[in-house]
């Protein structure tokens, strides 16, 4: 029983010390008729795994494409 809970234990906090803040860059090119339009953000994932991380700058990953009006917004993954 001993054994088990220290098992568990060493586990729970190889888990919790594996999460860390990261950052995501997006670069977004944005087209309204001629006019065209560059910008650049970041945002931050708090306390998350590398694959949280990485689902969160995916889900930010985005593209619109209408009459007149296109969007594309890219974002990449970076350790804060």
């Amino acid at each position: 029983m001993k054994k088990a809970f220290t098992i568990l234990a060493l586990t729970g906090l190889t888990l919790v010390s594996c999460t860390k803040d990261y950052s995501c860059t997006c670069e977004q090119k944005e087209v309204i008729g001629t006019d065209v339009e560059n910008s650049e953000y970041k945002f931050t994932v708090e306390g998350a795994t590398k694959v949280q991380a990485q689902a969160a700058c995916n889900e930010a990953t985005v593209k619109v494409e209408e009459s007149g009006y296109s969007m594309e917004q890219t974002c990449t993954l970076t350790k804060k």
